[in-house]
């Protein structure tokens, strides 16, 4: 991924925390020169080592489990904004779009082992049903979860590295980024104001 030194994010601190925030993400591989992608949910951790793995899975019919040769990427995409000239209040400024993205490159594993396969499937449901009010139960030993079971595919992804980007003028005066953010405050959508958000915290490090 390009990154000016600007917009580059290396504190792990950051990286994980945005990860678990934005956990649907983009999975991405080749084989025999061809592309493929799959859009999934993920699950990050750090072993005893401090070795930090992607865990997921996906439909068993889904030939992209098949599809992998060499190192695969997953990008993990969070707030993103179109910019406005008119918001800078000066002459010569163009468009632009600021956003915050972070890209994992690792290795990729099956997970055979049905305990294994299990527990990701229990990790996931308990992650993202912790906001529920009441949180949906199941018996993932159970006949039905079992045949539901034979249709999927667990994994792990060993995590070579991470690159992160936050774009949001970093590059310019403190006195033209709290324009942006003023102006970014007035639009109505979510991902404006997460892009203001972002900012703030840029300018209060």
């Amino acid at each position: 991924m390009y990154t000016p030194k600007h917009f580059q994010v290396t504190d792990i601190q950051k990286l994980i925390p945005f990860i678990k925030e934005y956990s649907f993400g983009t999975f991405f591989s080749q084989k025999n020169g061809k592309p493929f992608a799959t859009h999934l949910p993920f699950l990050i951790e750090q072993d005893e080592s401090g070795q930090y793995f992607l865990l997921g899975h996906m439909a068993k019919a889904n030939p992209h489990w098949e599809y992998i040769d060499g190192e695969v990427l997953v990008v993990f995409q969070g707030p993103h904004a179109y910019i406005s000239p008119t918001w800078y209040q000066e002459e010569n400024t163009v468009p632009t779009w600021n956003y915050a993205v972070v890209h994992v490159y690792g290795e990729f594993t099956l997970v055979e082992e049905q305990d294994e396969l299990l527990k990701i499937l229990q990790d996931t449901i308990d992650y993202y049903e912790a906001s529920m009010e009441q949180p949906w139960k199941t018996d993932l030993l159970g006949d039905f979860s079992r045949n539901l079971m034979q249709a999927i595919v667990g994994f792990k992804i060993k995590i070579n590295r991470f690159e992160g980007k936050w774009k949001l003028n970093q590059n310019h005066s403190v006195e033209r980024r709290k324009r942006l953010i003023h102006g970014l405050r007035k639009m109505q959508d979510i991902n404006s104001r997460k892009v203001a958000d972002l900012m703030e915290q840029t300018i209060e490090e």
